[in-house]
């Protein structure tokens, strides 16, 4: 072939073509490869390929391999512009039978690359997305969202109010008052209705494991871990809505890295340096005063604030009088249709259940029907059948109870409820001696009984007082 029709011969070529000689000087390349690597032909041709590696334009070549073992060989090089390339080496030999020149062609493998990690990261989501599907069935508790009391009725109004919305929402009530089935209301209601709802529970995922489980981590992280990395739940909820459950239970180190989230809305996996933007719509829950908490230096003050764009406070059972009856017979037709039983309330039965005060909410009710359907002898459940007490004093009338001898006159309800905290917390202090142990009687952190002891020695003018354990007596004084 005449020389002229070479290089019109190797740009015909689709695939990008590099010749050299065996000490690894180009000889020729074709114009695909400089449409490929960027490098013009005068800034290669004659130059060595290692002095192309020096100067950091890729990060391997085939010559001395291809030179030494004298076999066809493949790598993928990586070049500086971020794209991924295959190179196929073919020595040629001359009549010795040494390798006179490597002929390679090369092929972009970057958007196969890109490709492939696409079908890795929806197969993981997929995956994890089938196991907290059945996980989630199987932690699903029945229990209907009823609203009879007025009370119930404004915190459901709130939804409908934000369920439009994207606005991260704080969900605040004791425990079983039916935070989840409002979280799931909410995601319900929302545009993402058919995206994912993925319920964290930051209070049962041990601490050294939260983050992993929240964030995932990237191939390669731990050695025991799967290989191809895992989606954490935060990803996992991605275009649907992450329910953080107990949030107030996460600890510091983690609510740094949640606040990060509800800041720029991206994440970075364990172990990864590349961060992943997450369309999620958050929603938190606890029964936790997280004011208090973060007085006390156990929440962090900055995600508590982005946390509380908008706040539902649920109504605990007891002030939801209009509810527990309807609720009672909701768990009733629910457990009596799964045990093949028809029980009804009698209506002392009824009358017992609204008048005891129902410590543990909803959950405590479900709990309670479902153990009476299965073990009540008769149909008609009465109150003698209830594993409750009533209490036995009688209704108190108000223009015959004694109020407590203060002087209300003129004084907000703040003024007077810190008058009558001081005396308790001082009588505290003469019964008890040290903070230690009237936080133990009191069963309140001792951070908090400091803390409150502070401000009364502030109100009182008085100096902070001397933390000292009482004695007890020896059994020998006794």
């Amino acid at each position: 072939m005449e020389a002229k029709y070479f290089e019109p011969f190797l740009d015909a070529f689709k695939e990008a073509v590099c010749i050299t000689d065996s000490q690894g000087v180009v000889l020729h390349i074709n114009a695909k490869y400089s449409r490929l690597t960027g490098i013009e032909k005068k800034d290669i041709v004659g130059k060595n390929l290692q002095e192309l590696v020096d100067g950091g334009h890729f990060d391997i070549v085939l010559n001395p391999i291809i030179v030494k073992g004298k076999v066809e060989t493949s790598r993928i090089q990586n070049l500086m512009n971020g794209k991924k390339l295959l190179l196929d080496g073919h020595p040629i030999f001359d009549d010795q039978g040494e390798v006179a020149c490597v002929v390679t062609f090369i092929y972009d493998i970057t958007t196969l690359e890109e490709l492939k990690e696409q079908v890795i990261a929806q197969r993981e989501l997929l995956e994890t997305f089938k196991k907290l599907q059945s996980i989630d069935a199987g932690e699903q508790r029945i229990c209907p969202l009823v609203v009879h009391s007025e009370a119930m009725r404004r915190a459901i109004g709130q939804i409908g109010m934000l369920a439009e919305t994207d606005a991260t929402v704080l969900l605040l009530g004791e425990t079983g008052v039916g935070k989840d089935v409002f979280a799931r209301r909410l995601h319900a209601s929302s545009p993402r209705a058919d995206k994912p709802f993925i319920k964290a529970d930051c209070g049962s995922i041990p601490e050294n494991l939260v983050e992993t489980e929240l964030f995932g981590y990237a191939p390669g992280t731990f050695s025991g871990g799967i290989k191809q990395g895992k989606v954490g739940l935060i990803e996992a909820a991605s275009s649907g809505t992450l329910f953080l459950d107990e949030i107030g239970e996460l600890p510091l180190a983690m609510q740094s890295r949640l606040l990060r989230l509800l800041q720029d809305w991206e994440i970075k996996r364990v172990g990864s340096t590349t961060p992943t933007k997450i369309d999620v719509r958050v929603i938190a829950a606890t029964n936790k005063d997280l004011e208090e908490e973060v007085a006390a230096g156990r929440f962090r003050s900055d995600l508590y604030y982005r946390l509380k764009v908008a706040v539902i406070r649920i109504p605990p059972l007891r002030k939801r009088k209009g509810d527990i009856l309807p609720l009672a017979q909701c768990f009733l037709e629910f457990y009596g249709a799964r045990y093949k039983r028809s029980c009804e309330l009698t209506q002392a039965a009824g009358q017992a259940l609204t008048e005891y005060r129902w410590p543990g909410n909803v959950r405590e009710m479900e709990n309670l029907i479902h153990g009476l359907v299965i073990t009540s002898a008769n149909d008609r459940i009465d109150e003698g059948d209830l594993p409750i007490k009533r209490s036995s004093a009688p209704p108190i009338n108000i223009a015959d109870a004694e109020a407590p001898d203060l002087d209300i006159a003129g004084r907000s309800y703040k003024d007077i409820m810190r008058e009558l905290e001081n005396q308790v917390l001082l009588a505290g202090l003469k019964q008890y001696g040290s903070l230690q142990e009237m936080a133990e009687h009191f069963q309140l952190d001792r951070t908090t009984v400091f803390r409150k002891v502070r401000a009364m020695a502030k109100d009182l003018n008085m100096p902070m007082p001397v933390n000292k354990r009482r004695k007890r007596k020896s059994t020998k004084d006794s």
